[in-house]
């Protein structure tokens, strides 16, 4: 059974008091890459993130946080507030040849920061395209971005594509920044950061900050400097050490970050969100695990949409709580807004699917979450099968429908289990359209409801498919060409 987090139940609204009337906040939101359930220190104590741990144990933990399968399909609907499947981005990730990117129809969060007086900047991986410039982060709101554009490279080199069709992908805005090759990604952008914040404090304190934290760690191909692969002697597992290598690299990087916000006098006005983007990867060479969770990234179980997730800030007054309340990603942009001081007309004026939780965030333990259903992935079905693909849920119960063939409930290696590999079912289970769980009673979808439950399933089976009759086709064209150009992943050849 999946354990709580022992914390003090304590939480004391400040949100409303003293110096924060009428102040916006500066918004500090870490994403990190492939986290899975099973991959932080508060989920699994074998995971060093001591840093980590202190700032959600001294805030608010979102124990049911949803988001989108895999990379890109969370992204957009972190910046866009839209589901993936109402805007063509619900297939899966971009390639680097892929010749589109999130829509351009759609305003993003940055943007309505910045209509609100905020500096917006962002470090790290963008994975929205970048065939052209209209696509890039420093055209869609954000004053500086300093990063990849693409969604996988080598934490050093900074290199990526197959044998033969390797390229370069590292700028600072649109310029390419080949002083990064050779310095392990992590550390870069932290000290990005601290620039970023310091910069702020000094120049532009009278205006709020936005940064927008998208770690590569802990994504593939896995890298750590060698003093956090000490800190792992006994995981004999190579994918699995170096994976909570890289977890304890970026709890160093929260740590540093933290401590530049509270040296600079910013912490106290500040909201930091950590979450992973999608469930972690314990095949491939992924070394991730979500472990009491049952699947992983890239399936629609519960180990591949809920992540690690949190709230720190000193505007709270928090002592630290867990809360149930059901969160999707879409819905900080709604939130963020009301944070920025938008109001309830201005939120409604905007055609998304994310909910304001701005009222749970400041006092989670007497409020109800507004969301009471969330898509966690809308697709057409398999070839040869009618309706649609994905999972929905509402209330206690989910439908998970033409599930993914990877499954299982996979436990982190072991000496005795060497691999995650041969726990990973693939194809094995008896073909099976619809389950149906009640995942507040059975969180690690172990009791498939839908043979007891008949009138739930069908229920649950229409709102689904009514749904599917909403869906954007997806945009996901063939690979073109151009991209590659000497050695340099670039711009402007869609």
């Amino acid at each position: 059974m999946i354990e709580q987090p022992h914390f003090s139940s304590f939480f004391c609204l400040a949100l409303l008091t003293g110096h924060a009337v009428g102040q916006q906040p500066n918004i500090v939101f870490l994403l990190a890459d492939d986290l899975g359930y099973n991959d932080i220190g508060y989920h699994n104590p074998d995971i060093i993130t001591p840093n980590i741990d202190l700032l959600a144990s001294q805030g608010v933990i979102l124990e049911q946080n949803y988001v989108q399968p895999i990379c890109t399909p969370t992204r957009s609907a972190l910046l866009t507030g839209t589901y993936p499947f109402h805007i063509g981005r619900q297939a899966g990730p971009l390639t680097y040849n892929q010749p589109t990117g999130l829509t351009l129809d759609k305003k993003l969060l940055p943007q309505y920061l910045q209509d609100k007086g905020y500096a917006t900047h962002m470090i790290g991986k963008w994975h929205l395209g970048f065939c052209k410039p209209e696509y890039l982060p420093t055209s869609r709101g954000f004053d500086s971005h300093y990063g990849y554009w693409g969604g996988a490279e080598d934490y050093y080199t900074k290199m990526v594509g197959p044998p033969g069709n390797q390229g370069y992908d590292f700028y600072d805005g649109e310029e390419v920044e080949l002083s990064a090759a050779g310095i392990y990604s992590t550390e870069l952008y932290t000290t990005r950061a601290n620039t970023i914040i310091q910069n702020h404090a000094a120049e532009t304190a009278d205006k709020p900050l936005f940064l927008y934290m998208a770690y590569q760690a802990t994504h593939t191909p896995l890298a750590a400097p060698q003093r956090f692969q000490d800190m792992y002697p006994h995981i004999s597992d190579p994918d699995r050490m170096m994976f909570s290598a890289a977890a304890s690299a970026l709890d160093e990087s929260v740590m540093n970050i933290t401590q530049t916000l509270k040296d600079t006098g910013l912490y106290d006005n500040t909201i930091i969100v950590f979450m992973g983007d999608n469930g972690g990867q314990p095949g491939n060479r992924g070394g991730g695990n979500n472990y009491p969770l049952r699947g992983m990234k890239g399936t629609t179980w519960e180990g591949g949409v809920r992540t690690p997730a949190f709230i720190h800030s000193p505007l709270l007054g928090a002592s630290g709580i867990s809360v149930d309340h059901l969160i999707h990603v879409t819905d900080w942009l709604p939130t963020f807004m009301k944070a920025a001081g938008a109001t309830d007309e201005e939120i409604a004026a905007v055609e998304m699917d994310g909910v304001d939780q701005w009222e749970v965030i400041k006092d989670p333990e007497n409020s109800v979450s507004r969301r009471e259903d969330v898509v966690l992935n809308m697709q057409d079905a398999p070839q040869g099968n009618h309706g649609p693909k994905g999972a929905y849920r509402k209330g206690e119960y989910k439908i998970v429908v033409h599930p993914s063939p990877q499954d299982g409930w996979i436990e982190p290696p072991t000496a005795e289990k060497y691999s995650p590999e041969s726990q990973i079912y693939n194809l094995t289970r008896a073909p099976q359209l619809h389950y149906l769980f009640n995942v507040v009673d059975d969180p690690e979808e172990r009791e498939d409801l839908s043979t007891i439950e008949t009138d739930i399933l069908h229920e649950m089976t229409q709102a689904f498919n009514s749904l599917h009759d909403e869906m954007v086709p997806a945009d996901d064209p063939e690979d073109g060409s151009g991209g590659l150009q000497d050695g340099v992943w670039v711009t402007g050849w869609c």
